[in-house]
């Protein structure tokens, strides 16, 4: 038996006889005694996704409902239900909710379930859902965010290889991007600059905070949540460094306001160098079969001690409000399984959460890309997504359109996310 499966084999002995005492006072309608949990899930995964993960569930411990709901209606929807008294029982939680809905969630005590089992278990974007006073969901997917590139585009700017640092970055972007005569760009060479044009700005942005040293939000003492975004010249920097891409009187100049969707602007072949998710892997290739594309790890500053990206990640999870709050902690454990993993993650085009899958080595270099930056992820514990963006917005188009400085925009960073975590 591998380790890591040891380690899951662990948390299920553990988690059934803390469970005798931890969960004997979840006194379900729906638990019968001897039969099965009989329960109603909600999540923005595709209902033929969570119907293929769970298929091998037997019917003698779990009877499901899978509604699934569209991601940009999820949070509404669940905030509506629960006012009204008819929620679900359990929820696939994204990571960038877990600082609004976090009061709502049955947590599974340390008694049940260490922070050193969990830590030992899932790769560190799934530690969203860890907490002071336990784990909040069980972690399902990670989608990390990695390094698009379009070869023929490289190698007409004689670029040998995908950079890997951002040294590398700089020195390609001159020699990729393509103007006309009038200076207006008709190639661009990265995706960074801007913002309501580029496919993932935050994403990128988190990331790049996060390689400067600090994470933007972090969980305090006492169990909530607090700013951590405290090295105020790093910060500076990362957000320098990215807006710098659209100053039309620097060399590193290849984005603007005016271009079409980064995403977009890659499948179309107009874009050397784009910053996406693991899962949008397919789409990327079904919307052009014939883009020389490969893929990359999100670049790193050479030497750094820190290596480290961007990654959204779920986890399945109780809520207080539901008639069998036991049997929905069941399932999350339960989906706790290679095999169930694997389809589900498979059928996203995410990653598996679990150090000892990551660690295997793929025979697809794509894959083996996802899984090396899904050990590297780390997720945004944001604290209100819609509002987040917005502010993110607000300060890198200040900057780009020079009515706002880079150190003023930290600062309206800081002060707008300290607002929203109130």
């Amino acid at each position: 038996m591998r380790p890591f499966q040891i380690i899951v084999l662990a948390i299920f002995v553990i988690a059934a006889i803390g469970g005798l005492v931890a969960f004997s006072l979840f006194k379900g309608k729906n638990a019968i005694p001897g039969g099965p949990a009989i329960l109603e899930v909600w999540g923005s995964f595709p209902a033929q996704a969570f119907s293929f993960a769970t298929s091998d569930l037997s019917g003698d411990e779990f009877k499901l409902t899978y509604s699934e709901i569209p991601k940009e209606r999820f949070e509404q929807t669940l905030i509506e239900a629960l006012a009204s008294g008819k929620g679900p029982d359990a929820i696939i939680l994204p990571s960038d909710l877990v600082v609004r809905h976090a009061d709502k969630l049955v947590g599974v005590p340390p008694a049940s379930l260490s922070e050193r089992q969990f830590k030992e278990t899932f790769a560190e974007a799934g530690e969203a859902f860890w907490t002071s006073i336990g784990a909040l969901a069980i972690p399902l997917a990670i989608d990390p965010l990695v390094l698009y590139a379009n070869r023929d585009w490289l190698s007409a700017g004689g670029v040998a290889r995908v950079p890997r640092y951002w040294d590398e970055v700089i020195t390609a972007t001159p020699r990729v991007v393509v103007k006309n005569r009038l200076g207006q760009i008709q190639t661009a060479a990265v995706s960074l600059g801007e913002y309501r044009n580029i496919t993932n700005a935050k994403e990128t942005l988190s990331a790049l905070f996060f390689q400067s040293g600090g994470n933007i939000v972090s969980q305090s003492a006492t169990g909530g949540y607090a700013m951590s975004f405290d090295d105020f010249g790093n910060a500076g920097s990362a957000l320098n460094f990215y807006t710098e891409f659209a100053n039309p009187v620097k060399s590193l100049y290849s984005w603007n306001r005016g271009l079409p969707q980064s995403q977009q602007m890659f499948t179309n072949g107009d874009l050397a160098m784009y910053f996406g998710l693991a899962s949008e892997y397919t789409l990327l290739r079904e919307k052009n079969p014939h883009l020389n594309m490969t893929v990359a790890p999100f670049p790193q500053t050479r030497d750094a001690k820190l290596v480290v990206t961007f990654g959204r990640s779920w986890g399945l999870a109780a809520l207080k409000t539901s008639k069998n709050p036991s049997g929905a902690l069941r399932l999350a454990f339960a989906m706790v399984d290679t095999n169930r993993l694997s389809r589900l993650n498979s059928s996203l085009g995410t990653v598996a959460p679990l150090r000892g899958v990551l660690s295997q080595k793929q025979e697809s270099a794509a894959q083996a890309v996802f899984y090396e930056s899904a050990l590297q992820s780390r997720a945004f514990l944001d604290p209100n997504p819609t509002a987040s963006a917005q502010l993110f917005q607000s300060v890198v188009e200040d900057i780009t359109s020079g009515k706002g400085q880079v150190s003023s925009g930290v600062g309206d960073l800081r002060s707008g996310l300290e607002k929203l975590l109130r």
